[in-house]
């Protein structure tokens, strides 16, 4: 009799063994949605990995290479995922200021995108190929941020990378302030020497005129009343006229071109100068901390 009645319980516990047993293994199983998610992320690894963007393929297959996916997929994603690993250069990233002492806070920029907010000096994980690197040192915002072209090698590990700030430059020294120099320029030579040659053909005419006009007073006094007077002396007269007339033309026309020379010739220049170096005998505008101007004069004595 014990030995029947223990036959229904083992049935029933056998029974509600393999049915937790089917619970559990159906509970396991992938659902459609997590099963295609699986298969997108292999399929988007391996084509990343092959474009060489191998931080994006890890990512990539570290989801489908996990227990939640089936078991082919699973095995897959891990190989390609190892091989990535082994491919993938590491850089350690470090950086100094001028005097040689190590850094800390610069921020690092890859292809204009962050990298790194901070220096750590631990390897960094980096995808191969030619980049484009920014360092900028946050502390001082004045010095200066360093760029500079890499070429990153697959399964290239540890390659170090070292940014070396120089000092700020120093601010070049103030500029002395602007002066105005009114400069008065020297006579113009040409009219004087235009207008002394006026005066000196003026002079000759009214010499040969005044010589012509006696000549011709004594000519007409004594032969001039008998009409006798020889040819000769009548010929002088007239040249004397002839040439008091062209000097008299020549010197009006001299003193209207030295007058033209004098009165457009400008009187007045001026100057602005940042320089040292004094121009004397001038006069000088110099501009006041209100915003106006203050006049002087440089002279040597």
């Amino acid at each position: 009799m014990p030995m029947r009645g223990a036959r229904p319980l083992l049935l029933a516990t056998a029974l509600l063994s393999v049915s937790i047993g089917s619970a559990r293994t159906l509970r396991a199983a992938p659902t459609p949605s997590a099963k295609d998610a699986c298969i997108d992320g292999a399929d988007e690894g391996q084509s990343l990995r092959d474009e060489g963007k191998l931080r994006e393929a890890r990512a990539r297959l570290l989801t489908c290479a996990n227990a939640a996916c089936p078991s082919a997929i699973a095995k897959d994603c891990g190989t390609w995922l190892a091989d990535v690993e082994s491919r993938m250069p590491t850089v350690i990233v470090s950086a100094v200021d001028a005097a040689g002492n190590d850094l800390v806070d610069v921020k690092v920029f890859l292809d204009g995108q962050p990298f790194l907010e901070r220096l750590s000096g631990t390897e960094v994980s980096i995808d191969p190929g030619p980049h484009r690197l920014r360092y900028e040192y946050t502390t001082d915002a004045a010095a200066p941020p360093i760029e500079e072209n890499i070429v990153i090698y697959e399964r290239q590990k540890g390659r170090a990378l070292v940014a070396k700030f120089r000092a700020a430059e120093p601010e070049p020294p103030p500029q002395p302030a602007p002066v105005v120099v009114l400069r008065k320029p020297s006579p113009p030579i040409a009219a004087y020497v235009v207008g002394g040659a006026g005066l000196i053909a003026l002079g000759s005419a009214a010499f040969f005129g005044l010589r012509g006009r006696a000549d011709y007073s004594k000519l007409d006094d004594s032969c001039g009343r008998t009409h006798s007077c020889p040819q000769s002396d009548i010929d002088a007269v007239k040249t004397k006229f002839t040439i008091s007339d062209i000097s008299l033309g020549i010197g009006i026309a001299a003193i209207g071109v030295a007058a033209v020379l004098y009165f457009t010739h400008p009187k007045e220049t001026v100057e602005q100068r940042t320089g040292s170096a004094p121009l004397l005998n001038h006069a000088v505008l110099v501009p006041t901390r209100g915003g106006g101007w203050m006049a002087g004069y440089e002279a040597a004595f």
